[in-house]
């Protein structure tokens, strides 16, 4: 027990320095990223009547942006492993916020479709390169600690843009909701004068001879994709995917609707909604943050994985049914975001482990780009099946069977012990 308490605290001490400074950065970039992209949902109402639109326009929308993410976000990975993670992350979180900005002035749903289609996969590919830089950065005891922490930057985005938004929605309505965007862009400049490039990534290229193929060779980009297909890579890469398809699927099937669902469902007005959805990702943070330390220290990723999926699943088929008043759905929302959300925190740590440091922005990519495929696709299934059935009974076809394949592609994966050197675990 003393020695496990020594080497305890001697990893917390190497977190001081670079490691601390790379994980507050990373965060700050999190957290601003999803405030940016978290305003759409909350204007969704508002859009609707301004455009008078119908949620199939909507699911439309949101399947246009995800799509372009996915290969947004695979050509950034592919960048990162390429050129470094520090140009990346500025470029795509300034050059997103200035997009969601410009949001308040789109005249018709076309161009709102083609800004938010931008500004969502320049900022979808913020998470695969701060999940590389955290890996990579982080002392091996504390690695899932820290990288599962990141996450936390999700539900503290939607929770800071409903505290921001609720008030300028109710007052001026919804182009003004964007316009908070904009102060990101300085912020951005700021925090990243002080972010250097990843150390592994540095000595990874000095280790190998220097790549001189110009940017637009194919094969350089090909390549990188290549090595998830590896042998002892493939396995892993299929179930990830399948995992991060349908894991995403049962939430991006119901997350961008929740505003509208809760007007809808129990006659909210705009800002009641944004406050339910606002309150209960905030006390989700408490999840993201137990999910990590769960994962870290007491049983492996892999499991917490499984257990928060099944334990989440529950949580939100019984938000849907249950909740009859203001309370109830904030108890129940902040529940699911406190298990099916968070297992976003053990899933991106694990991730970051099972591929190497010559590919890891790339996998991370890939996985995510695998999980903007199915927000692509289960949002447009929901809005067509609303118009049909009726928001519960959407919302229960939309989670359940794709809850029960993620459970499946997570149990396949390797259930690593915490703790071991990056790269030794990426074989």
């Amino acid at each position: 027990m003393a020695a496990r308490q020594t080497n305890f605290r001697a990893t917390i001490a190497q977190v001081s320095g670079t490691p601390l400074l790379i994980f507050a950065i990373c965060m700050i970039g999190q957290t601003l990223s999803n405030f940016d992209q978290s305003l759409f949902s909350y204007a969704i109402p508002g859009i609707m009547v301004t455009f008078g639109v119908g949620l199939p326009t909507i699911g439309a929308i949101l399947s246009v942006s995800f799509v372009f993410a996915a290969f947004a976000t695979v050509t950034i990975g592919v960048a990162a492993d390429r050129f470094g993670r520090r140009r990346l992350f500025i470029f795509c979180l300034a050059t997103s916020a200035l997009l969601v900005g410009v949001h308040a002035l789109a005249p018709t749903v076309m161009t709102l479709t083609m800004l938010r289609a931008c500004a969502f996969g320049l900022s979808a590919g913020i998470l695969p390169l701060v999940n590389a830089y955290m890996a990579e950065a982080a002392p091996a005891g504390v690695r899932g600690l820290m990288t599962g922490l990141l996450q936390t930057g999700y539900a503290l985005g939607w929770f800071l843009a409903a505290l921001v938004g609720a008030p300028i929605l109710e007052a001026y309505g919804w182009r003004y909701i964007f316009l908070p965007a904009l102060a990101v862009i300085p912020l951005t400049f700021i925090i990243a004068r002080a972010l250097p490039e990843s150390a592994r990534f540095v000595a990874q290229a000095t280790d190998h001879t220097a790549d001189q193929r110009g940017v637009w060779d194919l094969s350089a980009w090909t390549e990188k994709l290549k090595v998830l297909w590896e042998p002892k890579l493939r396995s892993r890469t299929v179930w990830c995917l399948l995992l991060f398809f349908f894991q995403g699927g049962a939430y991006a099937g119901t997350a961008f609707y929740f505003p509208a669902f809760f007007s809808a469902v129990h006659g909210y007005t705009e800002r009641e909604a944004t406050e339910i959805v606002g309150l209960s990702y905030g006390i989700g943070v408490i999840g993201y943050i137990g999910v990590a330390i769960i994962g870290e220290f007491f049983i492996t990723r892999r499991n917490t994985v499984l257990i928060c999926i099944i334990v989440g699943t529950a949580a939100l088929a019984g938000l849907i049914w249950i909740p009859q008043t203001y309370g109830e759905n904030v108890l129940w929302f902040g529940a699911m975001t406190m298990t099916f959300y968070a297992s976003a925190s053990a899933m991106w740590a694990l991730a970051a482990e099972l591929f190497p440091t010559r590919a890891r922005a790339t996998a991370s990519a890939v996985m995510l780009a695998g999980g903007l495929l199915s927000f692509a696709t289960f949002p447009l299934g929901v809005a067509y099946l609303v118009e049909s059935i009726s928001w519960q009974g959407a919302f229960t076809w939309a989670v359940v069977p794709a809850a029960i394949i993620a459970t499946i592609a997570a149990a396949m994966l390797p259930s690593l012990k915490s703790g071991l050197d990056i790269d030794e675990i990426a074989v």
